[in-house]
C-alpha cells in the first residue's frame, strides 16, 4: 500500500498532466474535427480520473484515521508496558529485600544452632550426674528396705512368742473344759434317753396329724374345684355353646337360609315390585328391574326372613298372657330369667361381701338358663303319658306365617317343591330363635347382632363378600344380608357379616352426579 506522501505526489503529477493535455486540446479543436472527438473522449477520461482521485482522497482519509487509531492503541500499549516494567522493578526490589531478610535469618539460625550444641553438651553432663544420683538413691532405698525387713522380722518373732504363751494358756483352759464337757455328756445321755421316749410319742402324734391333713387337703381340693367351676366363665370344648361350635352353627344357619330361598330357583316367580320396596326399606337404591340382579333379590329376602323370625320371637317371648307351662314355657322362662338375672345383679351390688361365687352369680345364672333354652328351647313337646312328641306350638304357628310372608316376594310354581321348601321353615325358625335369642347370651361377654347400613364403608376384617381387594376404596355396602356376630366392647368377632356391595360410581349415576 502507498504511503500518504506518495499518493499526494502521484495526484499532483496527474493534475499537471491533465492541464497540459487540456491546453493542447484547445489549440487543436479549431483545426481538426476528429481531434475534437478524441479530445472529448479524453475529457471524459479526465472526469473519470477526477472521480477516481476523489475516491482515493476519501480512502486516504480513512487510512489516515485508521493510522491515528493504531497510533493511539500503540501509545496505550506502551503505557501498559511501562506500568508492567515499573511493577517488575518494584517486585525485584521486594525480592532483594526478602533475600536480605533470609540472609539475616540464616545467620540467626546459625547462632541458635551453636547455642543448641552448647546446651546439648550441658544436658549430657546433667544426665550423667542424674545417673550417679539415681544409683546413690537406689542404694539408700535398699538399705532402708533391709532395715524395715529386719524390724518386721523382730516384731514377728515377738508376736510369735506371745502367741505361744497364749496357746499354752488356751490348752490349759480347753483341758479344763473337756473335763467339764465329759460330765455334761454323761448328763445329756440320760436326757436323750428320756427325749427318745418323748420323740416316739410325738412321731405317733405327727402321723395322726398327717392323716388328718390329707383328709383336709382332699376336702379343700374338692372345694376349690367346685369354686373354680362356679367362677369360670369359659365353656368347655364339649359344650354345645362354646365359640367354635357356635360359629359352626351360625354358618350352618346361613346355608339353611340360602337353601330356603334358592332351592327352587329354577321354578320361582319373583314379585319384582315387592322386592324393590323391600330393598328400599334397607336403604338400597339399586333398580332390580333394570339391572336384573338375581343375587341381590335372594339376599334381600334372606335378611327379611331373619328379621321376621326375630320379630315373631320377641312378640312370643314377651307375651305374659299365655299359660305358664306347656305352650308358653319358653316365654315364661325367658321373662323370669331376665328378672332373676336383674335381681342377682342388684343383690351382688347391694349386699356386703367379698366372695367370688356371689360376684359371678349373675353371669353364671345367665349362662346356665340360656344354655338350657338354647339346647332344648322350641323342641318338640313330649307328652309324658304315652311318650308322644308334638311340634311346638310356636314353630307350628309361625312357620305358616313365615311361608305366607315370603310368598309375597317369590312364588314356587311346582306344588311338590313348594311343600318341600315350606317344610324347611320350622327348622330355620328354631335355629334363628335359639341362636339370636338364647345362645348369644350364653357367651361371656354376650355376643351381639350388628347390621351394617347402606353406603357403609367396606371393612374386610368384619365383612364377607365377593370383591377384589383393589376395589375396596371404590365400593360400599348395598345391603347387609347376615349380621356381624361380635361384642362391641371387646371387639371379639364370632362370625363376620355377609354383605352385597355396590360401586360408588353406580350410586353417583343413580343420584345424577357426574
Amino acid at each position: 500500500m502507498l504511503s500518504l506522501d506518495a499518493c499526494l505526489v502521484v495526484f499532483f503529477y496527474l493534475l499537471r498532466k491533465n492541464k497540459s493535455i487540456m491546453d493542447e486540446t484547445e489549440k487543436s479543436e479549431t483545426c481538426f474535427p476528429e481531434l475534437n472527438n478524441n479530445i472529448q473522449s479524453l475529457k471524459d477520461k479526465e472526469n473519470a480520473i477526477q472521480e477516481k482521485d476523489k475516491e482515493i482522497q476519501e480512502k486516504n482519509k480513512l487510512i489516515q484515521e485508521k493510522i491515528q487509531e493504531k497510533d493511539k492503541i500503540v501509545l496505550e500499549k506502551d503505557e501498559i508496558i511501562q506500568g508492567k516494567d515499573n511493577l517488575i522493578q518494584r517486585k525485584d526490589s521486594l525480592i532483594q529485600q526478602k533475600d536480605d531478610l533470609i540472609k539475616m535469618k540464616d545467620k540467626e539460625i546459625q547462632n541458635m544452632q551453636e547455642k543448641y550444641n552448647e546446651i546439648q553438651v550441658v544436658v549430657k553432663k546433667l544426665k550423667e550426674q542424674n545417673k550417679e544420683i539415681q544409683m546413690i538413691q537406689k542404694k539408700d532405698s535398699t538399705i532402708q528396705e533391709n532395715d524395715s525387713v529386719i524390724q518386721v522380722e523382730d516384731s514377728i518373732i515377738q508376736r510369735k512368742d506371745s502367741i505361744i504363751q497364749e496357746k499354752d494358756r488356751m490348752i490349759q483352759q480347753k483341758d479344763n473344759k473337756i473335763q467339764g464337757l465329759i460330765k455334761k455328756i454323761q448328763e445329756k445321755d440320760k436326757t436323750i434317753e428320756e427325749k427318745d421316749k418323748t420323740i416316739q410319742e410325738k412321731d405317733k402324734e405327727i402321723r395322726d396329724l398327717e392323716l388328718d391333713n390329707d383328709k383336709f387337703k382332699k376336702e379343700a381340693s374338692e372345694y376349690q374345684y367346685h369354686l373354680g367351676a362356679a367362677t369360670n366363665f369359659r365353656l368347655s370344648d364339649d359344650d354345645k355353646n362354646n365359640s367354635v361350635k357356635l360359629k359352626e352353627d351360625i354358618i350352618n344357619l346361613r346355608h339353611s337360609l340360602e337353601n330356603y330361598i334358592t332351592k327352587c330357583k329354577g321354578g320361582v316367580e319373583v314379585n319384582i315390585p315387592e322386592v324393590q320396596n323391600l330393598l328400599k326399606t334397607y336403604g338400597s337404591q339399586t333398580d332390580i328391574t333394570k339391572d336384573q340382579k338375581k343375587p341381590l333379590i335372594r339376599v334381600a329376602i334372606q335378611r327379611h326372613v331373619i328379621e321376621q323370625i326375630i320379630e315373631y320371637a320377641m312378640e312370643y317371648l314377651k307375651d305374659s298372657t299365655g299359660p305358664r307351662h306347656k305352650r308358653g314355657l319358653e316365654s315364661f322362662m325367658y321373662r323370669k330369667a331376665n328378672e332373676l338375672i336383674e335381681a342377682a345383679e342388684v343383690f351382688t351390688k347391694e349386699r356386703d361381701g367379698v366372695d367370688d361365687t356371689t360376684k359371678v352369680f349373675p353371669t353364671k345364672l345367665r349362662q346356665q338358663i340360656f344354655a338350657a333354652l338354647g339346647n332344648r328351647g322350641f323342641n318338640n313337646v313330649v307328652i309324658n303319658k304315652n311318650n308322644q312328641n308334638f311340634l311346638h306350638f310356636f314353630i307350628k304357628h309361625y312357620q305358616s306365617i313365615l311361608n305366607k310372608e315370603i310368598d309375597k316376594y317369590r312364588n314356587i310354581k311346582d306344588p311338590e317343591k313348594k311343600q318341600e321348601t315350606e317344610d324347611m321353615a320350622g327348622d330355620i325358625i328354631r335355629k334363628v330363635v335359639t341362636l339370636f335369642m338364647f345362645r348369644f347370651k350364653v357367651q361371656e361377654p354376650i355376643a351381639e347382632c350388628i347390621w351394617f347400613d347402606y353406603k357403609d364403608k367396606i371393612d374386610p376384617s368384619r365383612m364377607e363378600g365377593i370383591w377384589d381387594d383393589e376395589d375396596i376404596d371404590d365400593i360400599v355396602v348395598d345391603i347387609c344380608h347376615f349380621p356381624l356376630i361380635a361384642n362391641k366392647s371387646t371387639g371379639q368377632i364370632y362370625t363376620p357379616a355377609k354383605v352385597f356391595h355396590i360401586h360408588n360410581e353406580e350410586i353417583n349415576q343413580k343420584n345424577g352426579v357426574i
